[in-house]
């Protein structure tokens, strides 16, 4: 029986959107679909949204229960290595106040230990359903895949390669807007590979499958849409975020 997945955009601490996108999807209250579907999320579980706390402790209680899957984020991987006792700038894309909220909980050291498990067993990518999709939460390119056994060895992808493993959490930059805002390379319009890529990372106005990839991050944390799209029918679903925060 082919595997069938709902993959979710960029959530950012916007829990309320996850819940009103996965009842939209079919999900009861429990995060249970009566299809048995799975979910999965591109990454960016946390920061610039109002309840971090809420997505990570749903989301590491569904990994838990083998009902969800994820790939990991910029701002999870710098949550990762701050719960380490790395040197991280904690005011990049709001981290400090997702620290806050994780020191105000009463069982605060419980609870990072719980995150820190979360994102230490997090991949960077996710080859499922034979090789056709491909999770990966800022891009992946043609000669990354060739350069790996792919996809039986897609968790080694970017695991010996500091550069790869920059590109598909960061992406591309290659400059600021007049408004300040990264600019990164379009790295998709030049892909051709057999999987399809779900992705996310650079909030887009809607998502739009092209080039047999799709970036799923519709700016749910700024006051945009979260997004999901259904494997294998490859169907977009998208509801409104009823929060927002502009990074200046």
């Amino acid at each position: 029986m082919q595997p069938l997945y709902d993959i979710i955009g960029d959530v950012h601490g916007c829990y309320d959107a996850l819940r009103r996108l996965c009842n939209e999807l079919g999900y009861d209250d429990d995060f249970r679909h009566p299809d048995g579907r799975t979910l999965a999320f591109v990454g960016d579980l946390i920061n610039r949204g109002p309840d971090s706390v809420g997505v990570v402790r749903t989301v590491i209680d569904l990994v838990r229960e083998n009902r969800a899957l994820t790939v990991l984020g910029n701002h999870d991987e710098a949550m990762l290595r701050y719960l380490r006792g790395d040197d991280v700038e904690t005011r990049d894309g709001g981290l400090y106040k997702t620290i806050a909220m994780f020191d105000s909980l009463t069982n605060t050291e419980e609870f990072k230990a719980e995150v820190w498990w979360l994102f230490e067993n997090t991949p960077l990518c996710r080859s499922l359903d034979n090789g056709d999709l491909m999770i990966v939460h800022a891009g992946i390119e043609d000669w990354i895949l060739d350069r790996y056994r792919w996809p039986d060895d897609a968790a080694k992808i970017g695991t010996d390669d500091s550069q790869i493993a920059y590109f598909m959490l960061h992406g591309d930059a290659i400059g600021k807007s007049p408004e300040g805002k990264t600019l990164r390379r379009d790295w998709a319009a030049g892909y051709h590979g057999r999987a399809f890529v779900v992705y996310g990372h650079t909030p887009q106005p809607e998502a739009i499958i092209r080039h047999n990839t799709v970036n799923i991050d519709t700016g749910a944390y700024r006051g945009g849409r979260l997004t999901a799209i259904r494997w294998p029918e490859k169907t977009l679903l998208s509801v409104p975020s009823l929060y927002s925060n502009v990074p200046r």
